[in-house]
């Protein structure tokens, strides 16, 4: 078996590819050089769990009150803040020279909240559910099994050189084994913060891990998480009841550091996608509207209104985030002459009205772009209108018609490694391509295949950039661009950080000086 091993020697020569292997107490976490032990943070959060509506049982990772899980719960790996994946309750990982049968060495001495060890069966538990349920995990894992007192080996349904990435999403965490219908839902996790209690759709309570497997962390007494939409995170903020804020309005910067606070801002973000669905009679099935719409948008103007220009980057109508080094910028950004020209080339001389795009308020900027974009549409002849409906219940709202389409919709789309962000366009992930179908489309998913399996890192960015470069031509769905997430915290809050991928921020080197 030829094998891809992490190790802290090989870790150099694999940076360019992600595979670092710090360990989470190295550099990455790096702190003031005095961290205390002790005291309460009080975080408001303005994008609660997009699932809330659909449990009322909030302990469980996948409904809890947001999607910042790290406070209770460890995956197997972690990525940072420049999107490179490293080990957390794995150690190591290794694959065959085919990157499909991936092995992940998993750490000793973690335990459970309830003080039970963690053992393998607990891991191989939790990744079996994870590869049963929809989501990344299932798409891509044929089966999992224990290899060994300490070894985890996953069976993938094709190569993937990246898989490691896939481990480290929110969702993916480990849980005290038990049956499919019951696992995870004890709220017990290897975290460094314990449950004490939990309102599903409001706040939850968590005090420290004593048994934790990092050594000294965490460092606070008790964290407590509060959903704060609208005006009520500046409110909370400027009253005392939060000494932190999660993804705060980007046009209220300077009103939380009026308020005495400090402000930390990623380098990337979410995007907003506008899903074009494809399997009815509408005017976007022809690549010549798609194309026009691409070209209508003004996203610096969304950049200069709601963002200011450092603090957003333009889409390319991909789900690659802009500061990932294989991101293609559109050949040209905006061009209303083109964009009227070819809608007259597809039959629409005198403008197009197109189907009302559906969406749920996740971050607070949101109403603000969608104007921008109905106007600076019109400029080239197009009417499209956004709707707004309710977070509790919208995804299954979107995907009530014509499924596995379903409505013309606003996705909310997180910076992942290339292989996730690409597989998000192909065939095998219609809602978000919108039923994309045809020779560009199964050229794509081909390009897609040969990327994935490619171990040469250099040839697989190659290929990624190729199909960015297709996407730019056919427009399967418009990615107007990303935000930098933002945490505002008071100036006695220490170690708290935004993540680019908002779900990955960090609790255990967080202390109060």
């Amino acid at each position: 078996m030829s094998i891809l091993r992490v190790s802290r020697r090989s870790a150099l020569a694999l940076a360019t590819a992600g595979y670092t292997t710090f360990s989470l107490t190295d550099a990455a976490f790096a702190q003031a050089p005095t961290p205390k032990r002790g005291g309460k943070v009080v975080y408001g959060q303005t994008y609660p769990n997009w699932a809330l509506g659909e449990s009322n049982r909030g302990q469980h990772a996948f409904y809890w009150i947001d999607l910042l899980t790290r406070s209770m719960w460890n995956c197997l790996t972690w990525v940072d803040e420049d999107l490179r994946v490293h080990p957390e309750i794995a150690t190591a990982w290794e694959s065959d020279e085919a990157v499909k049968t991936w092995e992940f060495t998993i750490r000793e001495g973690v335990t459970f909240h309830n003080g039970r060890a963690m053992t393998i069966d607990d891991v191989v538990a939790s990744c079996a559910f994870h590869a049963a349920i929809p989501g990344f995990v299932a798409r891509q894992v044929a089966s999992v099994e224990k290899a060994g007192p300490n070894k985890v080996r996953f069976h993938l349904k094709a190569p993937n050189a990246e898989f490691p990435y896939t481990m480290a999403d929110y969702r993916n965490v480990m849980m005290p084994a038990a049956a499919p219908d019951q696992i995870g839902f004890d709220g017990i996790g290897t975290g460094p913060f314990k449950l004490v209690d939990v309102d599903n759709k409001r706040l939850a309570r968590m005090v420290r891990n004593e048994n934790y497997w990092m050594p000294g962390r965490p460092y606070l007494d008790e964290l407590q998480g509060v959903i704060a939409t609208g005006q009520a995170a500046i409110n909370g903020f400027r009253s005392g009841q939060f000494n932190a804020v999660f993804n705060i309005d980007p046009g209220q910067v300077a009103q939380y550091k009026a308020a005495g606070g400090e402000v930390h801002i990623s380098a990337a973000g979410d995007q907003f996608l506008l899903v074009l669905p494809k399997n009815l009679d509408q005017a976007w099935n022809d690549v010549r509207v798609r194309q026009a719409l691409a070209l209508a948008i003004d996203r610096k103007a969304i950049n200069r209104i709601v963002y200011g220009e450092r603090d957003g980057w333009t889409g390319n109508d991909s789900h690659i985030p802009g500061n990932d080094p294989v991101f293609v910028p559109r050949p040209v950004e905006r061009d209303v002459a083109r964009a009227r020209a070819l809608l007259a080339e597809a039959g629409f001389p005198n403008g197009v009205e197109l189907p009302v795009i559906y969406f749920t308020t996740s971050f607070p900027e949101e109403p603000r772009i969608y104007p921008i974009v109905t106007e600076s549409l019109r400029a080239a002849g197009i009417t499209l209108r956004f709707e707004e409906r309710p977070a509790d219940g919208f995804n299954q709202y979107r995907l009530a018609v014509n499924a596995p389409v379903g409505r013309p919709s606003r996705s909310l789309v997180g910076p992942r490694n290339p292989a996730i962000s690409l597989q998000r366009m192909t065939a095998a992930n219609p809602s978000e391509a919108g039923g994309w179908t045809g020779p560009a489309s199964a050229q794509y998913d081909a390009m897609y295949v040969e990327a994935i399996g490619t171990k040469d890192d250099a040839r697989r960015a190659e290929i990624y950039r190729a199909m960015q470069r297709l996407l730019h031509r056919e427009v399967p769905a418009i990615m107007l661009g990303g935000r930098r997430n933002m945490a505002a915290f008071k100036t006695d809050v220490h170690g708290l950080k935004a993540h680019p991928q908002n779900w990955s921020s960090r609790f255990e080197d967080i202390w109060i000086g």
